[in-house]
């Protein structure tokens, strides 16, 4: 039983002792950055904010705030249309996002990969 106990003091110890994550949020700078016109991923960079949705959540605390909307351009991008490569340098690219043009393409279609001018190319095999 005091060993039950004994490891109950010392959580509440630990927890004492935790960092408290500071918020971000700054609304005048905030407001300052939609107001100049700048995008999402400027005001990411500006503001030192590491994801999108922390900006979104920022952006809505601020419209609240205020009882104005505010239009970020560049917030609500779809991930899926803007494909990244991964750390494992991996693209992955989600085929029912992207308008094909009359492409059909099924399970086990292949492709033969060029790269040019900056550009990766993909062609049908």
């Amino acid at each position: 039983m005091s060993k039950k106990n004994d490891s109950v003091a010392m959580d509440v110890q630990e927890g004492s002792d935790k960092k408290k994550i500071e918020s971000k949020y700054n609304p005048s700078l905030l407001r300052e950055c939609i107001f100049g016109g700048m995008t999402a991923s400027e005001i990411m960079a500006k503001m030192d904010v590491k994801h999108r949705q922390t900006l979104k959540q920022y952006v809505l605390k601020l419209m609240s705030d205020d009882k104005t909307y505010y239009e970020v351009k560049g917030l609500y991008l779809k991930n899926s249309r803007r494909p990244k490569v991964n750390n494992k340098m991996e693209l992955k690219i989600y085929l029912k996002s992207i308008d094909l043009q009359g492409l059909v393409v099924n399970d086990g279609d292949e492709f033969s990969v060029l790269v040019e001018d900056e550009k990766i190319i993909l062609t049908k095999v």
